[in-house]
């Protein structure tokens, strides 16, 4: 233990006088964060509309005549559950057509608002009584108005800095373990020091195992930084556990650093590994969700980049932060990394060379 201790100790040192890797592993996603924190992305655009549609037939023609406003993304689901999604933040407005509502007779839908999105709320309630005022015009001459009675929910003011951190932080992982690993081991394998090994006290399994072991303290230093630069300046709204949030942040960095093992391994040069290395980490960037949502990619993509690893790592970690969940509720994402962490393990395994 105290020749792994040592080891550990070394491969520290070496990663921390690298500038590179601080630069990489710390500084630039604090620079994203920093970019994207004074540009505001969640302005006014489209509008979430939740409909709970309680008249059955007679209010499905109401929800197709909302479904066509370009202003409004529709939502259907029950009352309980869009007011849930209304509490949350992931809804502006949620509409309830009741049981009793006749579009040819006067009466009153309840739209229930987002207080902490004024703007939005107003917006929401303009469309909205154009669209009935359309509807009814269209029946009746001489119309009985339907009117729109508006109600305030509490809600969390989510901003874009709350989706983004949790995502360029799980991106800042996969980084430091395919690029800081690959990079690494390859060049250590060029020079011949990873061959050098051998005749040495020191067993080559010592040698990775300290490395890995510092590779995933330096993963603790990067959520610690990230997110309390996030709280004391950007206002995140952090409402999830700190060691849930490091434990899921770990069995990313175990997926992606095998990855890397397993790119150092198939690779003779820096010139083989990047290609490989942005061939495997750019579609994963483009497409998990880390920087805008995935709602809005065509449905055969967003089935694939379900099953990316980063997708897993980024909403794990985004619904802990941001949404309080806990490991159990994060479930199917920590199935899916274990998943990854099996094949990208078994992977390293079989193709890592020492020379």
């Amino acid at each position: 233990m105290r020749l792994k201790w040592k080891i550990f100790v070394a491969s520290l040192k070496m990663f921390f006088r690298q500038r590179e890797a601080i630069i990489w592993t710390l500084l630039f996603p604090l620079f994203m964060i920093t970019l994207f924190g004074f540009v505001q992305f969640d302005g006014i655009g489209k509008l979430d509309l939740g409909i709970a549609n309680e008249a059955g037939d007679k209010g499905a023609r109401l929800i197709e005549s909302l479904k066509n406003v370009k202003t409004l993304k529709v939502r259907e689901g029950e009352r309980q559950a869009e007011l849930l999604e209304l509490g949350k933040g992931e809804r502006d407005l949620v509409l309830v057509i009741s049981s009793d509502f006749n579009a040819e007779s006067q009466g009153h839908l309840t739209v229930y608002f987002n207080d902490a999105r004024p703007q939005e709320a107003q917006l929401g309630q303009l469309v909205l009584q154009r669209v009935f005022d359309e509807i009814t015009f269209a029946q009746n001459p001489s119309p009985n108005r339907l009117m729109v009675d508006a109600v305030p929910v509490k809600s969390r003011n989510l901003t874009y800095i709350d989706f983004l951190l949790p995502g360029v932080l799980s991106m800042s992982i996969m980084q430091m373990g395919i690029f800081g690993v690959a990079f690494s081991f390859v060049s250590l394998k060029k020079r011949g020091i990873l061959r050098r090994l051998w005749v040495t006290p020191i067993k080559p399994s010592d040698f990775i195992l300290g490395q890995v072991a510092m590779r995933l303290i330096v993963v603790l230093v990067q959520i610690s930084i990230i997110i309390g630069v996030g709280m004391l300046f950007f206002h995140l709204h952090f409402i999830g556990s700190f060691l849930e949030l490091f434990l899921v942040g770990l069995m990313g960095a175990i997926v992606f650093l095998s990855i890397g093992f397993a790119l150092a391994g198939i690779s003779k040069s820096e010139d083989q590994v990047a290609p490989f290395a942005n061939v495997i980490s750019l579609p994963m960037m483009l497409l998990s969700g880390i920087f805008f949502s995935r709602s809005n990619l065509p449905g055969v993509i967003h089935t694939i980049t379900d099953f990316f690893p980063l997708t897993y790592l980024a909403d794990a970690m985004r619904s802990i932060a941001i949404d309080g969940a806990t490991l159990p509720q994060v479930g199917p994402q920590l199935l899916g990394l274990g998943v990854w962490c099996l094949i990208s393990c078994t992977l390293a395994v079989k193709v890592f060379r020492w020379e």
